[in-house]
């Protein structure tokens, strides 16, 4: 029987993990929808140590994790997305093997209350429009749709949809 996930502050420790389970989750979610190949350029450049390491250090913005038997299996960055003049869920992961047993939705109830913490009223992500899943999930969880634009990741074109939610 496996242990309930523990949820809790992101540690320097924990970026190994963090990378695996991006790597796991990107390629289940998005390699249909961008292909291996970009998905491997994404992950080589987003997930680099410094890029973690700085998210889980920097004071305004908050990185948890939900780790099982002492390993990480998702993880949810979050802090401010100035361009838009609200915050963000920068990263929201689980392990595909791990999906459908709500670690997301609790990953996503630990930043919501950080971010009330800190007074925020509203906050955003970004999903790809072919991200079924995703879009289902931000929507199950009182998400709903602000805008639509086309993005680039690493030469693929992509429609992304925001999706917003007030706490």
């Amino acid at each position: 029987m496996t242990a309930d996930p523990l949820y809790r502050p992101a540690h320097m420790a924990d970026v190994a993990g963090i990378q695996r389970v991006a790597r796991e989750s990107w390629h289940a979610a998005y390699d249909d929808i961008l292909g291996e190949d970009v998905v491997d350029d994404v992950l080589d450049e987003w997930y680099v140590d410094d890029a973690i390491e700085s998210g889980i250090d920097h004071d305004a913005q908050d990185f948890f994790v939900a780790v099982i038997d002492d390993e990480v299996v998702g993880y949810i960055h979050v802090g401010p997305h100035p361009p838009r003049r609200v915050h963000q869920v920068y990263r929201l992961y689980v392990d595909p093997d791990h999906w459908r047993k709500g670690i997301a939705r609790n990953l996503l109830a630990e930043a919501e209350q950080s971010l009330y913490d800190r007074d925020v009223g509203v906050y955003e992500a970004e999903v790809l429009a072919e991200n079924e899943r995703g879009l289902a999930f931000y929507r199950s969880t009182g998400f709903e749709q602000v805008d639509e634009r086309e993005t680039d990741l690493m030469g693929a074109t992509a429609t992304e949809y925001i999706v917003r939610k007030r706490l």
